[in-house]
């Protein structure tokens, strides 16, 4: 079986614009660093056609590139934001407007937001997401966990000042 490079990229570009997107919050560099991934890989295939390209090393590739230019702060980014603070039910996340899901996901710190955006929109398990975010295996999944409880957290405190809004909207015009 031949690998076919526009094929690759056609199945490809979605999940890597989503996690170009996710580290850098911007189109045009989301666009760039999807763009010179691409190319990369295609210089790759081209220099060793046994190379192992697949959407991890395209996911691995983009969160490098972003790295070397976008150093990291220590682990205790993973670690600082959860609070005692109740979490958003299953019911009430239902509700809730994708747009505001997105603003909360995009509100977080890099190290939440792209553990979050693999496990949630690239579905990988927690070694795959290990490899990308360059961390140990015993660490991805408790990294996942604390993302998941602060998300859950930040969309609650959301959802109570939208109703708060709400609230008061409905008080000023009944008074």
């Amino acid at each position: 079986m031949s690998f076919k490079f526009e094929e690759f990229v056609q199945e490809n570009f979605a999940p890597a614009y989503r996690f170009a997107f996710c580290l850098s919050l911007a189109h045009d560099r989301a666009t760039r660093l999807v763009d010179t991934t691409f190319q990369e890989a295609e210089a790759l295939r081209k220099h060793n056609a046994q190379a192992k390209v697949d959407r991890t090393w395209v996911l691995e590739t983009l969160h490098r590139k972003w790295r070397a230019c976008h150093p990291v702060l220590p682990e205790a980014d993973l670690d600082a934001g959860t609070t005692s603070e109740p979490l958003i039910s299953l019911e009430n996340a239902g509700e809730m407007d994708c747009d505001a899901v997105l603003k909360v996901l995009h509100s977080m710190s890099p190290a939440h937001r792209l553990v979050l955006s693999l496990f949630y929109f690239e579905k990988l398990g927690f070694n795959e997401i290990a490899r990308i975010l360059q961390l140990p295996p015993e660490t991805a999944l408790p990294s996942l966990a604390r993302a998941k409880v602060l998300f859950r957290q930040l969309l609650e405190e959301r959802r109570r000042a939208s109703d708060t809004q709400l609230a008061n909207l409905v008080l000023d015009h009944s008074g």
